[in-house]
Parts: C-alpha cells; structure tokens; sequence
C-alpha cells in the first residue's frame, strides 16, 4: 500500500499540538483534495491549531456537510482513553461519510520523573495518553477499517528505557508490541511504526521542566531537531515504503540493537545491516557501555542522598 498525502481522508489523534499538529498542517498545506480530521480532548485548543496552521475551525458533527466549498479540515474533540467515546467518534465520520484511509494515532506525552516521585495521576495518564488511545483507535481500525494504513506513534524509549521514563516508555514498548501484531492480523492492511527522537515542542517544553538531571545525561547533549523537520523525514521514509522509522540516526542504531538476532517484521532502513550490527553490539559494546551507565546511575543516586542528607 503506497503512502501519499494526496487524495486521502486522515484521521490525526493528537491533532491540536506536536507532530499531530504538524501532520494536519502538511496535509492541510501541500494537498488541494485531502480532508482532514483531527482529534484530541481539548476543543479549545483543536480550534487554536487549527487556526495556527490556516484552517478554519469547525467541528465535525453529524449534521456536517462535508462538501462545503473550501473546507477541508474539521475538529473533533474525543477522549481516546476512553472507549465509548472511540466508538461515539468512528459513528461521527461514517454518518458524515468520512471514512479514513489513513489513521495516524499521535497522541501522547511524557512526564519523565523517578518512579517514586510521579503522582499516581501522572502514572494513569501516562498509561491512558501513551498506550489506551493507540489501542482503542486500533481495536475500531481493526474491526472498521481493515485496508486503512495505520501509523502508530511510539518512542526510541521503546529500544533503550532508562531511568526517568518509567511513565512513559513501557507504554511505548506496548504500542511497538501492538503494531507488530497488527501486521499480522490485518494482512490487507499497511501497519506502520514510528519512533521519534526528541523534537521541539509544546510536549517536549513541558518535559524539560520535570526531567531529572542524570536523564539529561544520558540523552546527552545532541539538540533537538524542529517539529517540521521531524514530520519531514517521516513523511520521506513512508513514501519510501517503509514502516518502521525513526527520526534521527540514534534511533536507527538503537533499532538494530533491540532487534539482536530477532527481525521479528520490521520493515526498517537497511534492517540485515541492522541484524549484524545488533549481533555484533549486543556482544561486544552494550556490555562494556551498560558497566559504565550503571556506574553513572550509582554516582547519580549517591549525589542525591547526600542532597537529602544535608537538608
């Protein structure tokens, strides 16, 4: 199943802020037939985005008609988490006939803190916002929509987890467990994956506040790239045919480390490559680097109960 922007009707969880924002602002921008809808819980800011990116806000009800002249995008603001109100969505787009050939479930967003120090609100959410939404919008793909591509949104966190991801990255892992199995279960569908790096956004702001330093650690130092610039290459590599995608060469090399001997379905970049460099990685140079993290992860704790101690 070819990727193209288009002469396509696309459903964008996740719409009014990051990549689905960014997404919407493509499609909206570089196609003269596409229609576009974008979801998220907040309407408020669905019709902020909108506007940012040039659209006229307006939401998508049963009653929409959807042929008006020179409109191509509407609103629609849902609880993803929440599966009634999935099903209530899926109802809305196939009573206006707008019935999507491309679903791109990116909603979702990290609160990086220690374990212990996250609120167990923070923890839900984590788990609602980073896996719930990608698994209810599935379900109803799965059962509504079997020759739609899916793109599933998860993280480089889901190759390499490390400390100050616990409410996030596990989700992540799941959504990549879910789009492999995906692939097997809807063979007339085309099922893709994408593991963004880190990217300049709103979510991304938010997150710098609560990181924890030896998290900024061991990111290191690399900036990250724009939101445009991010949603670019994705869009590149999709064209290319390809489904399992990350945004920066880190990723790529993280990808083949998870992967070890196991290709499982990737469709990635270059993947033999991959094999030998995750075969040869995981022997000789994950072992020796793991030594040395673990080592900083114990300075970085001593430094933290001497910080206590002195208070």
């Amino acid at each position: 199943m070819k990727y193209a922007l288009e002469d396509q009707i696309v459903l964008i969880t996740g719409g009014s802020q990051g990549l689905g924002k960014q997404f919407a602002q493509k499609y909206l921008n570089e196609t003269v037939r596409s229609k576009i809808i974008v979801v998220s819980r907040s309407a408020n800011k669905l019709q902020d985005a909108i506007r940012d990116i040039g659209g006229y806000p307006k939401k998508l009800q049963k009653s929409t008609d959807i042929d008006e002249q020179n409109n191509r995008i509407w609103y629609l603001p849902c609880d993803l988490s929440i599966p009634e109100s999935v099903n209530e969505m899926f109802e809305n787009l196939f009573e206006c006939k707008l019935i999507p050939t491309q679903v791109l479930a990116c909603a979702g967003g990290a609160t990086p803190k220690l374990v212990a120090d996250c609120t167990g609100k923070e923890l839900e959410i984590g788990v609602k916002n980073n896996y719930l939404t990608a698994l209810y919008v599935s379900h109803k793909v799965s059962q509504l929509l079997p020759r739609c591509h899916l793109v599933l949104f998860s993280s480089e966190a889901a190759f390499f987890p490390f400390i100050g991801y616990a409410q996030y990255a596990p989700m992540k892992i799941a959504v990549k467990s879910l789009a492999f199995i995906l692939r097997q279960e809807l063979p007339d569908a085309r099922v893709s994956c994408i593991y963004p790096g880190n990217f300049l956004s709103e979510g991304y702001a938010v997150e710098e506040t609560t990181k924890p330093s030896i998290t900024k650690e061991i990111e290191g130092s690399s900036a990250a790239i724009s939101c445009a610039e991010c949603c670019n290459r994705i869009v590149w590599w999709l064209e290319k045919g390809y489904d399992d995608i990350t945004s920066d060469f880190i990723g790529w090399i993280l990808m083949s480390l998870d992967m070890g001997l196991n290709k499982h379905n990737n469709n990635s970049f270059l993947w033999i490559l991959q094999l030998i460099l995750g075969v040869i990685g995981n022997l000789f140079i994950v072992p020796i680097y793991m030594v040395f993290l673990s080592w900083d992860i114990r300075k970085w704790h001593k430094k933290q109960q001497t910080k206590r101690g002195k208070k």
